[in-house]
């Protein structure tokens, strides 16, 4: 911690330093000092870009990186909620007593993708396309089922899913977050020599991004229509119209109010959910 620290004070500008450092600590709790590492490589990448030096551009991709890189996947959500500190903010929040016994019900029902975002990324991208293999695991997940974390059984089996984190880097879920974030970053380096307003507007975006299970999905679908109307539209973009399109977007998640936001600036509509080989204005040039 101390020498990523030190990096953030010899590295990077001074008026990013508090930002930056509370990103360390965010991504060092997700998962390691490693990964602090390769977030710093990130925001450093954006710094040496044209432009990138811009303060709010600087502070705002490093806020929104640091809340990208620490997702919520089933593994963070089982940390979370066996944490002591989560269950003393329960404790109070219902005011119980000393002499109280206090018990906690989650209810909680993974999809058959979440259980393949989990999985080694090989493993869940057959999982995801196999035949009866992936009808026997929708059959057993049909239901949701009733956890209660403040009894042995419950906790432990939680925090030992919550312990798998050591090997997250190797699930399908990180390689699906990690190629997206990277498409991000090429785009914000991408535009901030040109216009670091709009490069900053593209940084925000990742507010798109959010959630857990449909709550992400949906977000995901938003951003990716998003994206693709700044794709096709380049630095002719306005920075006030993708803001327009982004506030329209989480204004309404099933994203209706973006479509016609779409249709009216003249932005493409027709936009793939998951096609993360979409061509960045880096790669396209």
């Amino acid at each position: 911690m101390r020498a990523l620290v030190e990096r953030v004070r010899n590295d990077f500008p001074e008026a990013a330093h508090t930002m930056l450092i509370e990103g360390v600590r965010r991504t060092i709790d997700f998962q390691d000092p490693a990964y602090a590492g390769l977030y710093l490589d990130r925001v450093a990448r954006v710094l040496a870009a044209p432009g990138g030096r811009d303060t709010l551009l600087l502070n705002e991709t490093a806020r929104h990186l640091a809340l990208w890189m620490t997702y919520e996947d089933t593994v963070r959500v089982a940390d979370l909620k066996t944490r002591a500190t989560r269950f003393d903010r329960v404790s109070a929040e219902v005011h119980a007593r000393d002499d109280q016994v206090l018990s906690i019900v989650e209810f909680m029902h993974p999809r058959l993708q979440e259980i393949c975002e989990t999985l080694p990324a090989g493993l869940g991208r057959w999982l995801a396309a196999s035949g009866a293999p992936r009808r026997l695991v929708e059959r057993f997940t049909r239901k949701g089922r009733v956890v209660k974390t403040t009894s042995l059984r419950g906790f432990m089996m939680l925090y030992l899913l919550a312990g798998m984190k050591r090997w997250r880097r190797g699930t399908l879920r990180y390689a699906m977050e990690d190629r997206l974030i990277e498409q991000w970053l090429q785009r914000i380096v991408a535009f901030a020599k040109a216009n670091p307003q709009l490069a900053t507007e593209v940084a925000q975006c990742q507010r798109l991004v959010k959630g857990y299970s449909d709550t992400h999905e949906r977000g995901l679908r938003n951003y990716e229509a998003v994206m693709a109307a700044l794709d096709v539209a380049g630095t002719a973009m306005a920075p006030a119209t993708l803001r327009e399109l982004r506030d329209a977007a989480l204004a309404d998640e099933h994203g209706h109010k973006l479509q016609a936001t779409l249709a009216r600036v003249g932005a493409p509509i027709e936009t793939p959910l998951r096609d993360n080989r979409r061509e960045t204005p880096v790669e396209a040039a």
